[in-house]
């Protein structure tokens, strides 16, 4: 029986040891995540739930949304989305709105024109206007849920960068 040089051998090992590594890579969406691995998040721990918009990135900057002043003035469900099977709902401001929606795979989202009510808001709260809110939610293309913090990944209609950052309410 021939013996093989330790060298060889331990390069035999890494390459096993590195293809199976990229193997359960490969394959870690469609299995329980391992100890030490985060699991991707399922679209349904976003449903059913009250999400409330917190923030909107922007490359020019952010408009941070004061949840207590919005309260304070009587609008604490302004911008909030709600997701269920088939539809996200909630509230601009003051408007109402609906939209039919699709997820696909490696987090995509895909959300149709929004249908809203058409009551006359007679205040622009925290420097965010309600179609520009319902434009960023139409333009949505990512989703990423990291415990209680939802973030969609939009863009301007100039195709800038937006990261709308929702929590639970």
């Amino acid at each position: 029986m021939r013996v093989m040089n330790s060298s060889i051998t331990k390069k035999i090992l890494a390459g096993m040891s590195m293809a199976l590594i990229l193997a359960a890579c490969a394959t870690k969406g469609d299995r329980a995540a391992l100890p030490g691995e985060t699991a991707t998040p399922s679209f349904a721990e976003v449903q059913g739930k009250l999400w409330a918009l917190e923030e909107v990135v922007t490359e020019s900057g952010g408009i941070i949304i004061n949840r207590r002043k919005l309260e304070a003035d009587g609008m604490g469900d302004a911008f909030t989305l709600t997701v269920d099977a088939e539809r996200i709902s909630g509230k601009g401001a003051p408007n109402r709105y609906v939209s039919p929606y699709t997820v696909g795979e490696n987090q995509e989202i895909s959300i149709s024109p929004i249908a809203g009510t058409l009551m006359m808001g007679l205040v622009e709260p925290e420097g965010l206007q309600e179609r520009e809110y319902y434009n960023y939610l139409e333009q949505a293309n990512q989703w990423l849920l990291t415990g209680d913090r939802l973030e969609l990944y939009s863009e301007t209609s100039e195709g800038d960068p937006v990261i709308m950052v929702f929590t639970l309410y």
